[in-house]
């Protein structure tokens, strides 16, 4: 009973500074991450060959889906469940036992996933990228206990480990020569080094007898961590079919071509909210007991994602062809449309992200997993349609816009149910839209400008920067201008991230 009286506690009144602080701390370690990680591919990308980049991607598509499974959603569960070492001892034994099942099994069929992709070449890759697995399932405990204390700060030394050590891993293999296999290799070393850094990070130790398991606690894990992690197995599954099927049903080069594609904007959108949701899902579950605060810090929370999802996903979209010719070489131009596509595809999928972590921060996440499923009963037979072999080199090109339509529709589904539980009118949530409409006009004036008008060749780096620049300072221009409120409030967010980050 104290520990749920504990647990309902109201949120400090330093929980605004916190949340503050633990979101930019998450950006910079994100930023300092993803920077390495987007150089790396950049070199990887002058290194290999499309076929390379695609033979990896066939061996990660069934990686990426087992590796959300690798703690049966224990380790999540502590976030949301009142401290208890037996708790996480509970959740520690789960990751470990389950991970490594999940490891065998992969090992095991590793030649059926083969065959499923018509390549041979994929058996060793997807053996060898499976021992990510059982390093993932070490590293969860100690990382979701930072996640729940809001140390955000100290995480970042292990995501920037993992970043590091993979990049740095990948390029000199390229440079040796072992093709694939530097990045394989350098995938599985960074997860090595997340979860050495991650331990050396938290106080939490297990018992000596911490494999026992107990029905008491394991019971409360399972209750909170299947639904969750069945809804993330979900969304992974509907955010990652494309590759699946595109690897399925057109060539490694292809594959190739489109994952290329993904990069930029996963990079810049899709993994920064990825980031930001692990503060938001421990921040909405510790105000759930006042409607009103979670209101406003969802409302909020929106507002500053839109605007960024739609600044830089037009932006990406109108520089697209300059990108590939300057950043990634020639033999990349089949990735083109694909990147105008899949940045707009991002900034939807930004207009609905925080609906997700809301869910599971008021102990409700089933709604993210009936959401999902509608979602992938609607995407697989369009990207199966869109991937037809008969449509030749267009073909990742119509799947990429049917990713973006789908984005699109879902985005909206997901904050009308959003609202609808936390009790947000429409017009709020309409609301929360200008700053971004705002932006994304002035960035696609400014941007599109240079690239329609300027006659420079679009491999001319000249000409990328000056797009770049254009959009960005019109998109603020014309932010500032019409939305002084809205650039008011990013200034005091600021203000206040520098003052805990100052203590």
């Amino acid at each position: 009973m104290r520990a749920a009286r504990d647990q309902d506690l109201p949120p400090s009144p330093g929980l605004k500074r916190t949340a503050v602080g633990g979101v930019g701390w998450n950006i910079l370690s994100y930023v300092g991450g993803k920077v390495l990680v987007l150089a790396s591919t950049v070199i990887l990308a002058r290194l290999l060959t499309p076929e390379d980049f695609g033979v990896v991607g066939l061996a990660l598509v069934f990686i990426t889906y087992a590796d959300v499974l690798t703690d049966l959603g224990a380790a999540e569960a502590l976030i949301y469940l009142p401290r208890s070492r037996r708790l996480n001892d509970g959740a520690l034994t789960i990751s470990l036992l389950w991970s490594a099942l999940l490891t065998v099994v992969a090992v095991a069929t590793a030649p059926a996933v083969a065959r499923f992709f018509h390549s041979d070449a994929v058996t060793p890759l997807f053996r060898v990228l499976a021992l990510s697995l059982v390093l993932g399932g070490t590293a969860q405990v100690p990382d979701a206990l930072l996640r729940k204390e809001l140390q955000f700060r100290r995480r970042m030394a292990a995501d920037l480990g993992r970043a590091v050590s993979q990049g740095v891993i990948s390029v000199a293999l390229a440079i040796a020569g072992l093709g694939v296999w530097a990045i394989v290799y350098g995938y599985v070393g960074g997860d090595l080094v997340w979860s050495a850094v991650a331990w050396s990070l938290v106080d939490y130790r297990p018992g000596r007898g911490f494999w026992r398991i107990r029905r008491e606690t394991i019971r409360p894990l399972l209750a909170f961590g299947i639904p969750a992690v069945g809804s993330a197995l979900l969304l992974v599954l509907v955010f990652n079919v494309d590759y699946l099927i595109v690897g399925r049903r057109l060539p490694p080069r292809d594959l190739g071509y489109y994952t290329l594609a993904f990069r930029v904007p996963q990079t810049l959108i899709i993994y920064l909210f990825y980031t930001l949701s692990t503060v938001a899902f421990p921040l909405f579950s510790r105000t759930r007991a006042e409607p009103d605060r979670l209101k406003r810090g969802y409302l909020t929370s929106l507002r500053i994602q839109n605007a960024y999802g739609a600044a830089v996903g037009v932006g990406i979209a109108a520089v697209a062809p300059m990108l590939v010719e300057v950043v990634f070489g020639p033999k990349w131009r089949p990735s083109i449309v694909p990147l105008e596509a899949i940045a707009l595809y991002a900034m939807f999928r930004a207009f609905g992200t925080g609906a997700g972590d809301v869910y599971k921060g008021i102990g409700r996440p089933r709604i993210s997993l009936w959401l999902a499923i509608v979602r992938l009963v609607v995407l697989v037979p369009l990207l199966w349609l869109a991937a037809d072999p008969a449509f030749g080199s267009r073909a990742i090109d119509y799947v990429s816009w049917v990713q973006t339509a789908v984005a699109f529709i879902m985005a909206a589904l997901m904050q009308v149910v959003a609202a609808r539980v936390i009790g947000v009118s429409l017009r709020q949530l309409a609301g929360t839209l200008r700053p971004a409409v705002l932006v994304a006009a002035g960035t696609a004036a400014g941007a599109g400008a240079i690239r329609l008008w300027v006659r420079l060749p679009d491999s001319d780096p000249l000409k990328l920067v000056a797009s770049i620049t254009s959009g960005a300072v019109l998109g603020l221009i014309l932010l500032y201008t019409l939305d002084r409120g809205f650039a008011t409030e990013l200034v005091g967010l600021l203000k206040a991230w520098r003052r805990t980050s100052s203590t």
